[in-house]
């Protein structure tokens, strides 16, 4: 009986540690096919890995380089959860192919980063355009319109630190994925994304991914400022002299009038909403709720709408809620300029508004030293002037508050464009 109970502790032992060296030949060589993948924007490289008994695999000693970022984030542990050990082996196969499935949550405890390269202003801004990085800028600062990496160590700010958690919901209804983000970046505060999606919309297979076919059901976003709107007022008052009350008052004018600036007009109960955050501080959660599922690539059907209105939109500030509040998309802003005719008794004048018009992909050689708008099938969108056009490529120049920034664009790779007029 002693026998046959060792060969069993035998077999266990050998099918225990040749498990592990299955999960881990099967996990480096996803990271291998991940790097490849990677490598045209990211530059990624790690010490070793291994697995846990409660089914985790764990990259070691990570390090990203975002080329676009011009940084580098160090990762003490990248941890890949699925639930416990057998699950792991089960859906190897499907981490192997880029597959979601099985997989519970990732979390990264501590990432550490030198304050250098571009930050996250610039890099919202190169990646989305100028709009997006409007409601995200600094105002009522003097000349400063963001936070630079200079500033923030002008604030006492020297590293940069953070950990997050991306995880999955499993009490969620049928049909749906739920998916929670925790954010945790020290000072500059501490962020918590829950949302809800039609499973149907997004696709097991991460290659699959098409954004503009995302469906989402709710949202809710918390914010957790950390004491980073008064490092931020006191550093501003160095320019204007304004106290925390007057640099939050005249920090919501001038943020009313940039998101003017790009189409949404936000009402008076919002623009006080922006105030008393950056008076206060604490925390800011904000829900959506829409009717129905929002599907990301329709977005002109928001046009001429009352975005809070359209999704069910709440928000709560220190655990009151806000009074009922209107952010209009202005679609006079977003449509195509009309041109009208003037006629004179003598003279015959056109006169165009401004604005971006489409124009077929066949005739970017018109583009040339023109301003344009692309948006590229993996979804992403660039807008600059155009200094290079060929039967392959495209090259873009864009003028960014830290410099001309030139990038390169594969011509088939192009969904669509604009040119401004």
């Amino acid at each position: 009986m002693k026998k046959y109970i060792l060969i069993i502790l035998f077999l266990s032992v050998i099918l225990f540690v040749g498990s592990k060296a299955f999960i881990a030949l099967f996990s480096y060589q996803a990271a291998e096919k991940l790097k490849q993948s990677l490598a045209e924007d990211f530059a990624l490289t790690y010490s070793w890995l291994s697995s846990e008994l409660d089914g985790t695999i764990v990259f070691h000693d990570l390090a990203i380089t975002p080329y676009r970022l011009k940084r580098t984030f160090y990762i003490d542990r990248l941890r890949l959860n699925y639930g416990n050990y057998f699950n792991l082996l089960f859906n190897l196969s499907n981490f192997t192919s880029g597959r979601h499935e099985g997989l519970q949550s990732v979390t990264a405890q501590s990432i550490t980063g030198a304050l250098k390269g571009r930050d996250f202003d610039e890099w919202v801004a190169l990646e989305y355009g100028d709009d997006f990085s409007i409601p995200l800028g600094l105002y009522a600062c003097g000349e400063q319109d963001r936070t630079s990496h200079k500033n923030l160590r002008q604030m006492g700010v020297h590293d940069y630190h953070s950990s997050i958690t991306i995880k999955k919901s499993n009490d969620v209804e049928a049909g749906t994925l739920g998916l929670a983000v925790w954010l945790a970046r020290g000072a500059l505060g501490e962020t918590k994304l829950t949302t809800i999606w039609r499973a149907s919309s997004v696709p097991s297979d991460l290659t699959q991914w098409e954004i503009e076919n995302f469906q989402l059901d709710s949202l809710s976003l918390t914010h957790i400022e950390n004491g980073f709107f008064r490092r931020l007022s006191n550093f501003c008052s160095n320019f204007t002299q304004f106290d925390r009350a007057k640099f939050s008052e005249h920090a919501s004018e001038a943020w009313q009038k940039g998101l003017s600036s790009i189409g949404l007009d936000a009402g008076l109960r919002l623009r006080q909403l922006y105030r008393d955050y950056l008076h206060q501080g604490g925390q800011l959660k904000v829900t959506l709720s829409p009717s129905k599922p929002f599907v990301f690539g329709r977005f002109k059907q928001l046009l001429d709408k009352d975005l809070i209105a359209y999704f069910g939109a709440s928000a709560e500030l220190n655990g009151t809620m806000m009074l009922p509040a209107k952010l209009m998309v202005n679609g006079q802003h977003f449509r195509p300029p009309i041109a009208t005719v003037i006629e004179g008794k003598t003279d015959r004048i056109e006169a165009t508004k401004s604005g971006y018009l489409p124009i077929a992909i066949a005739t970017l050689e018109q583009s040339f030293q023109e301003k344009v708008r692309l948006v590229m099938l993996n979804g992403k969108s660039y807008q600059g002037l155009v200094v290079f056009v060929d039967e392959n490529k495209i090259e873009l120049s864009q003028m960014l508050a830290g410099g001309v920034v030139a990038y390169v664009l594969q011509r088939d790779q192009i969904k669509s464009i604009e040119m401004w007029y």
